[in-house]
Parts: C-alpha cells; structure tokens; sequence
C-alpha cells in the first residue's frame, strides 16, 4: 500500500517521490529511507512526520530552527559517517530509497561512499542523486564562475577583487578570500563529470540512468510546460545537465 502524501510533502521532496514513481517504484509504511548528507535533518524529520521509517545520515549536522536535530540525533535517526572508513552506520540490506541532494559534490571518497550505500541498500531496493553540475557557471558555495573547474589562485583573487563573497568571508579582503576559497575547493568539493559518474556509480549498481528531464518535469508548474516544450527540442535537456544539475536514479545494488 502506497503512502499518498505527495501534496503534503515539500516540493523538493515531492519532486523526488515523483521520480521515483516514474521508473515504476513505490514507498509504503514499512519503507525505510535514508537522506545521505542529510544537513539539519530537515527532509528526514518532514519524512517522519508523514509516517515514513527515515533516518539521515551526515558528517555533521546543521541545526535549524524548525529541525529538531539534537533530538533525533539522541533517538539514532540522524547518524554520523566515519569519515576514516566512510562507513554508513547501519546493517546490510537496510533500506529501500537513499536519496542525495547537493551533497557528492564534497565526497572525497565516491567508490566507498558509494559501496557503502549500495550495502546498505536492500536487493530491490534504489536510489536518487542530485548533484550540481562541474559546469555550473556560477559555484553554488563560493559564487565565482565556473571555480568548480577553474581553480588557481590568479582566477579566484580576480573574482573576489571584484566583489565575490559568501557568508564566511563577508569581513575579509580579496587576497585572504581567494586563499580561503581556493582551499575550501580544493580540500572539500570533488565535481565529477558525467562520464566518471556512470564510471563510479556503474561499479556498484545495474542500473544506472540520468534523469534531468524528470526533474524538470517535476519541478513546478513551469517545469511541466518546459519539459513538454523539451520533447521537441531536446537540446533543453543537455543545457540543464551541463550547467545546472545531474540527477542519477539507480537500482540494481550489485552485492559482493
């Protein structure tokens, strides 16, 4: 029996279940998820409150106002990775969807993080990833074009002469946030292209598909007209992937 709750879910959840029901796949009561790099715990808390088995799982964890994360952190719903082993904190065959979102982008490790979901994940079970794209314009941490690939300190000091900031650097002088946003790309983001994602995802899964156009679909309204629009002009489809986001559906666990 089916959970019917899309219309209670947040659309950025929403858009995820309705993906999923695209490739032909359910979530019932008894259906246990994972939100990988979870933040706060936020999406993991709104799953719990509709009456799905959730748990989330990060490095840290992010509290927010209307989160409550040291309280799920105390009931084992939100567990930390072993960053040494990358080692997910719990059994073989646990659960039935793991879903990211923006969060391989800082994976160091993908071929164990990535065997380690496909370990915990039952048999019949799948997946959904969003990862934002290696060829973003703009890098969604530091806000300087195309750092995701472009990464010396000439390029970045450019940038932030100019102005380019976030909320870490807001105080701080051009040289001392080029030094502070060259490290933080070097040290904790990781952009595949779209070739090593199949590569990587390929070693541990059957099935692995993109499915951007999905995304676009169930996104919102304009997205539905959009993605209708793109059937006919298929070139909307590859402008999203390479400068937005990927979105990966895999299924198939290969167990060793």
């Amino acid at each position: 029996m089916m959970i019917e709750m899309n219309n209670k879910l947040s659309p950025e959840l929403s858009n995820k279940i309705d993906i999923v029901k695209e490739f032909g796949y359910t979530l019932s009561p008894e259906s246990v998820i994972m939100d990988f790099g979870c933040g706060s715990g936020k999406m993991v808390k709104e799953l719990c409150d509709l009456g799905y088995h959730a748990f989330g799982c990060g490095t840290r964890f992010d509290a927010v106002d209307d989160t409550d994360t040291e309280a799920m952190m105390k009931q084992g719903i939100l567990r930390t990775i072993d960053l040494k082993s990358y080692r997910l904190p719990f059994e073989n065959d646990t659960f039935d969807f793991i879903f990211s979102h923006s969060v391989f982008e800082h994976v160091q490790n993908y071929s164990e993080s990535i065997s380690e979901i496909a370990r915990v994940l039952k048999p019949d079970g799948f997946c959904l990833h969003y990862f934002p794209s290696r060829y973003r314009p703009i890098e969604s941490h530091i806000f300087v074009p195309f750092a995701s690939i472009i990464q010396s300190h000439f390029w970045l000091h450019f940038w932030t002469i100019l102005g380019a900031r976030n909320e870490y650097t807001d105080t701080l002088k051009a040289k001392e946030t080029a030094i502070k946003f060259y490290d933080y790309l070097k040290n904790e983001t990781n952009y595949l292209t779209k070739k090593q994602l199949v590569e990587q995802f390929g070693m541990q899964f059957k099935n692995v598909r993109f499915c951007e156009n999905l995304s676009i679909k169930h996104s919102s309204r304009r997205g539905k007209y959009l993605y209708a629009v793109s059937k006919y002009f298929t070139i909307i489809h590859s402008i999203y992937s390479t400068f937005r986001s990927r979105v990966i559906f895999t299924s198939s666990p290969i167990k060793f």
